[in-house]
């Protein structure tokens, strides 16, 4: 699996409050990592404006949109040089927003996009879903999203959710990356549904195992397992995990997105859906990488539960 390493970052900017504060964020990080940041705004196309027989009017309103997005764009990059000291550049896109940003990432080789996201629920939380949604749902590298304005710069309490499904463990080197440079205290969080022993053990092992790879691979004193780590039983992992950051006072909750089938393709899996459209603080989701998972062509499973993925 690819080592995770933060040298460039991709923020989406629509200008709305979450992600201005998003791009704080972005920022902040970008200048703990030595990262270069690219902002990004993504003009939608706005049908409206093309009256039949009226293409100039159109033609005139797109460059007025894109130069006041520019300037506007220029303008946040040289706020945030100046106080973070980081080599920035700005990206202007038209069409659609969610499909643009995944593009670009891909583009600019982007190891993690950071935005802001305003949540979502019923109807469009089940079938469409937010920009953020789909950016998260579509995205090849880690994605952060910002709902709220959070407590402290940066993640000091780093929620680790842990069950036993095939790539939950995936995530544990993204979280001591993010550990040691943010000098923060990681908090495992164990998750099972069932009440049998033999899962219940399993379990166990595994969370005992990603506890002492933590602590060989911590390279900052100051980053240790939270105190609080425990083991929480019920069918809504989502809910069980922001209940347990609330309690703890997290500012970051890191998950695999996970799979689930439907009628209409591949979609995050409902326990990351819930958490990207309902937590009030950060959230970085991982796609899985399903070739880490295989021991020539056996999957890992077969294999000592923890022994060849962390070697």
């Amino acid at each position: 699996m690819k080592k995770f390493n933060i040298k460039k970052i991709l923020i989406p900017l629509d200008f709305s409050e979450t992600s201005l504060l998003a791009m704080e964020d972005g920022a902040y990080m970008a200048s703990l990592f030595k990262a270069d940041i690219t902002l990004l705004n993504v003009i939608r196309l706005n049908w409206s404006a093309y009256r039949m027989g009226d293409l100039p009017l159109a033609d005139d309103f797109m460059i007025y949109q894109e130069e006041n997005a520019l300037q506007r764009l220029n303008q946040l990059a040289d706020e945030m040089r100046h106080k973070f000291d980081i080599q920035i550049e700005t990206k202007l896109e038209t069409g659609f927003v969610s499909p643009a940003i995944v593009e670009v990432a891909e583009k600019c080789n982007a190891d993690l996009i950071i935005m802001g996201t305003h949540g979502v629920s019923g109807f469009m939380e089940r079938f469409i879903g937010s920009n953020a949604y789909r950016v998260v749902n579509d995205s090849t590298c880690p994605v952060i999203t910002i709902q709220a304005r959070t407590k402290r710069k940066g993640f000091k309490e780093i929620v680790l959710p842990i069950d036993n499904s095939l790539y939950s463990r995936q995530k544990v080197d993204h979280v001591i990356e993010l550990a040691n440079h943010y000098d923060s205290r990681i908090h495992i969080l164990g998750l099972t549904h069932a009440a049998d022993e033999n899962e219940i053990n399993k379990l166990k092992i595994r969370l005992k195992e990603i506890e002492e790879y933590i602590d060989k691979n911590a390279l900052i004193p100051n980053t240790q397992i939270g105190s609080n780590k425990q083991i929480r039983q019920g069918v809504n992992y989502a809910k069980n995990t922001m209940a347990y950051a609330d309690e703890i006072g997290a500012d970051l909750i890191v998950i695999m997105t996970e799979w689930e089938e439907n009628v209409t393709g591949l979609f995050i899996g409902p326990f990351a859906r819930q958490i990207v459209n309902h937590s009030k603080i950060p959230v970085m989701s991982i796609r899985p990488d399903v070739e880490a998972e295989l021991v020539g062509d056996r999957p890992l499973w077969m294999e000592s539960p923890l022994k060849y993925y962390f070697e």
